[in-house]
């Protein structure tokens, strides 16, 4: 069987699940593009308040099948980093739901997202096959920016999974649910979510992104921006 994105809804809720029978949900070049096209098509559905990422039979994803030339690779690497940069600047909240393994591209899309409920045995990491490389999708990006150093050296270079007790406790995950319920806490979560304004969350995104990267002052000037040019319906 071939990987495939299935999306089905709950309520103001879009949940998006990746499944690789036999591969543990790897990401090939044509899913990636279709979860990129979906999130395109749920950002313009006012219906859909939250996005719900998730893998089918109790794992995320282990990874991106890797193509048999050169080209090919690069090109599923692109879609990837595509995927991720379309959740980062996706205006609704999106909540990784993570069974099993998230690793490699599994692991960069789960930082990618803006909220994350692991279930008790997942894990998390960076694979042996990419020390030296670490063209993954981002977590050498990521993971700086919430970590300290010593965490980041151990997790990029080691390559031994992380428990998502651990990662909890670090506060790369949000919640811990028990094993095979973790898409429906995510889901219980999103419900929650998707009752606030949809421009507060939007608002507050554009706030959180821009302030590792401006002043004090500057950040002050956005917030007074955003009081200003308040969309209906934001608190």
């Amino acid at each position: 069987m071939t990987a495939e994105l299935k999306a089905s809804r709950s309520d103001a809720t879009l949940l998006l699940t990746f499944a690789n029978p036999g591969q543990r949900n790897a990401f090939d070049g044509d899913v990636l593009a279709a979860a990129i096209e979906t999130l395109s098509k749920a950002e313009r559905d006012d219906a859909i308040r939250v996005v719900v990422l998730t893998g089918a039979d109790r794992d995320f994803c282990g990874g991106i099948e890797a193509g048999k030339d050169l080209a090919t690779q690069i090109g599923i690497l692109e879609n990837l980093q595509n995927l991720v940069e379309t959740l980062r600047s996706f205006p609704k909240p999106v909540i990784a739901a993570i069974e099993g393994i998230a690793i490699d591209a599994g692991f960069s899309l789960a930082l990618a997202c803006d909220l994350v409920v692991a279930g008790q045995s997942a894990t998390f990491g960076v694979s042996s096959s990419q020390i030296g490389i670490w063209s993954v999708g981002g977590a050498g990006w990521f993971l700086p920016k919430a970590l300290p150093p010593q965490w980041v050296a151990e997790i990029l270079l080691d390559a031994a999974p992380l428990n998502a007790s651990r990662l909890h406790a670090a506060g790369l995950v949000n919640k811990l649910a028990t094993d095979g319920a973790v898409a429906d806490k995510a889901l219980e979560w999103a419900e929650r979510l998707a009752a606030l304004p949809p421009a507060a969350f939007e608002q507050f995104k554009a706030l959180l992104d821009n302030a590792s990267t401006t002043t004090l002052a500057e950040y002050f000037s956005l917030e007074r921006h955003g009081v200003l040019t308040k969309r209906p319906g934001a608190v």
